[in-house]
């Protein structure tokens, strides 16, 4: 059970973007994939504002997938 260490940060602060501009990973797959990640730990594991919030972001960027995926 792994989180990155962006999201001990208030879970109104969190979002992609930030994710992205804050973390080290290469390539890009695995900030993704780590992301994807932490937001399911927290989802499985936390409860409250949290877990809320986890499950909002998740829901959005596979939403945002799904619309991408048709433009390639």
């Amino acid at each position: 059970m792994s989180i990155h260490e962006y999201f001990n940060r208030k879970h109104t602060e969190w979002s992609i973007t930030g994710f992205l501009n804050e973390s080290n990973e290469d390539p890009f797959r695995a900030k993704i994939g780590l992301y994807l990640k932490s937001l399911e730990t927290i989802y499985d594991y936390e409860h409250g504002k949290r877990q809320e919030m986890a499950r909002f972001l998740l829901d959005k960027y596979r939403k945002a997938s799904k619309k991408n995926i048709f433009f390639y």
